[in-house]
């Protein structure tokens, strides 16, 4: 086993909770603008300090302790904001376990979720309010309601105010306005049950559940200890200056978001930045001056094709790609002149871009490299729910794209694998590992072995002189010949995505009966891209000719063992959950339940329009008498 024990790089402050660390941010920070958000996109921007957000924590959560909640599970769900971040800070310093959902799940999902978390209490957004009502109707343990924007509520839905508040409602639906007021009250009088209360660093105060169905998502158990370990683990790695502006863009209930977009920002001095939605990004950045986003590859790559077909209109592609090697020759010597050169480039993102956090999915080296030689250092990381969840990046010291870059300070990480250079499972131990499976210790016994270690189920490996992780696929996912040869999915569908036509892939073993195992591949085509690459109309046999040329050069150029033998495509987007993850089990299901159905061969189905084949067979099966199905 190959093992590395992640470096501090810089000064850290020693904090044991994220109170104490909110404590040392109002005393550093105080006046400073902490948060930068719109109640509505066409409203004028709103601000709040630090020392304000502080109060605002203080007032919330002595609210809740005195309606009753200390201890209790608190669900929060909605789009990001500034009282998301209020009510999550709030509950866990002091009211008890926080419940962070995902607004996109469907009704049945979110209700199971609810019941699962033993959930006592929901603060939410205005648009769940309905369904909201609905969950408390059939769930008599969730008593307490509160609305976080109830400005974004039709007039006749919205609670009723109170007239006095110290005299809160007794029908179990708030307002989260009333109750800061109610709060402020409280603190002013003196009450200060929530101020008192002496928080244990292990204990559990987040319960966060990862992607899948209801019955399969594990609830993950995370503590103080882990939260803050992360933190710290990070700011030992990434120099960030007090004052940045960050553009907050990723859903605050996956912690990628929450620790390094909300804990590890407020940690620095960051001012965040609330994105008024997807659509308002580039404009956010421009008129925020954005210096650093936190996102997934497919921002970041929507920000490369934006500068690409840019500059294929304004007829200067070629007079960029005979600058950047000039730049960044003089670069060697000491002279950076990157953000003078490429000005109007970075202009187009408000011209202040300085730095990405890119994590949650592998993304083109190419595309980290580009943005490096004209400005922009794009860190790519890699962790999960269960780790809080970075466990290694780049970092401002150790740059190399193409790598997850190294451990953070305070974590160990190991390659299960004996061999230098060779893949094997990736696995990791610290402070920053979760407390375990909430309910589950049979999950979390399959996990975290006798000697601490978390197995991620992820394979990897490690390079020996600078300690740089490469991620190389899933172990679950892996291909075993039956030679014993290894075949990792992931390898092959990074090289059908760099057909410039391809959505999305998904690439797995079969096996034939006699125990043969073939490496099949389903790929996405995306109409317009194919026509705009290939010049041709997407029709069924032009679309199978390109890909019968696409799979023999990409199986050219690798191991024979590791060549893919059979294909189909679809124009359909795959089934993925609500992280934009393949659900691969299902997709493979799907396929192999439609051959069975339909009496097909491998060699029959390949290079074929699944859409077409699924049409034929729903057909078939509706022409078919009920009595011969």
């Amino acid at each position: 086993m190959q093992t590395v024990l992640g470096r501090q790089y810089f000064p850290v402050r020693p904090f044991d909770t994220l109170r104490d660390m909110l404590d040392q941010c109002a005393a550093l920070y105080g006046s400073r603008t902490a948060f930068r958000y719109r109640e509505h996109p066409q409203a004028d921007p709103v601000t709040r300090t630090y020392e304000g957000f502080r109060q605002d924590c203080h007032a919330l959560g002595t609210a809740l302790v005195q309606m009753g909640l200390s201890g209790m599970r608190i669900a929060v769900i909605g789009e990001n904001s500034y009282e998301w971040c209020v009510s999550f800070a709030s509950i866990i310093n002091g009211v008890g376990i926080v419940v962070p959902l995902d607004r996109l799940l469907p009704e049945d999902e979110l209700f199971s979720l609810l019941n699962r978390g033993d959930v006592d209490a929901i603060l939410y957004d205005g648009s769940f309010q309905t369904v909201i009502q609905k969950a408390a109707g059939q769930m008599p343990k969730l008593k307490k309601l509160v609305c976080l924007r109830p400005d974004h509520l039709r007039p006749a839905d919205r609670p009723a105010a109170w007239d006095d508040p110290r005299e809160p409602a007794a029908a179990g639906l708030y307002q989260l306005p009333d109750l800061l007021q109610y709060g402020r009250w409280l603190l002013a009088a003196g009450n200060r049950r929530y101020l008192d209360v002496v928080l244990d660093p292990k204990a559990l105060i987040s319960l966060l559940f990862t992607s899948g169905t209801t019955s399969t998502a594990k609830a993950v158990m995370l503590s103080h200890a882990n939260i803050c370990a992360d933190v710290r683990g990070l700011a030992g790695m990434v120099r960030l200056k007090p004052g940045i502006r960050l553009l907050s863009v990723l859903p605050l209930h996956h912690t990628f978001e929450n620790t390094c977009g909300l804990f590890m920002a407020l940690y620095v001095g960051a001012e965040i930045h609330e994105c008024d939605g997807l659509r308002y990004i580039q404009k956010n950045m421009q008129e925020y001056g954005i210096n650093m986003i936190i996102g997934v590859p497919l921002l970041f790559c929507n920000f490369y094709q934006k500068i690409h077909d840019t500059l294929i209109k304004t007829g200067k592609e070629q007079l960029i790609k005979h600058l950047i090697p000039m730049t960044q020759a003089l670069r060697k010597i000491g002279i950076d002149l990157r953000r003078i050169i490429y000005k109007k480039i970075l202009q187009a993102f408000g011209g202040g871009l300085q730095m990405g956090i890119c994590g949650a999915a592998p993304i083109d080296p190419a595309i980290i490299r580009f943005f490096d030689s004209i400005g922009v250092r794009i860190l790519q990381g890699y962790g999960l729910t269960e780790t809080s969840p970075v466990v290694c990046g780049c970092n401002s010291r150790v740059f190399v794209p193409g790598t997850v870059g190294q451990p953070l300070p305070g974590v160990e990480l190991a390659i299960d694998c004996d061999q230098l250079g060779e893949n094997g499972e990736i696995l990791v131990r610290g402070a920053i590992v979760m407390e375990g499976y909430y309910q589950n210790p049979e999950a979390t016994k399959e996990v975290i072995d006798a000697d601490g270690w978390f197995h991620t189920g992820d394979l990897g490996r490690l390079d020996p002189k600078n300690h740089c992780v490469s991620i190389t696929g899933r172990v679950k996912s892996m291909i075993v010949l039956k030679n014993g040869k290894k075949v990792f999915p992931e390898e092959l569908e990074y090289l059908i995505n760099q057909s410039g036509f391809i959505k999305e892939s998904l690439v797995w073993g079969d096996k034939d009966i006699d125990g043969d195992v073939y490496v099949s591949a389903k790929m996405v085509v995306d109409r317009d891209l194919f026509v705009q690459k290939t010049g041709h109309e997407a029709d069924d046999n032009v679309i199978k000719q390109t890909l019968e040329q696409l799979i023999r050069d990409i199986n050219a150029s690798m191991p024979s063992f590791k060549g893919i033998h059979y294909y189909v495509y679809s124009f359909k987007e795959m089934v993925k959950t609500t992280t934009q993850k393949i659900r691969r089990p299902i997709e493979i299901a799907q396929i192999s339940e439609l051959m069975q159905k339909q009496k097909l061969k491998w060699r029959e189905l390949t290079g074929m329009n699944l859409d077409q084949v699924e049409r034929i067979a729903a057909e078939t099966q509706e022409n078919t008498p009920a009595a011969n199905r």
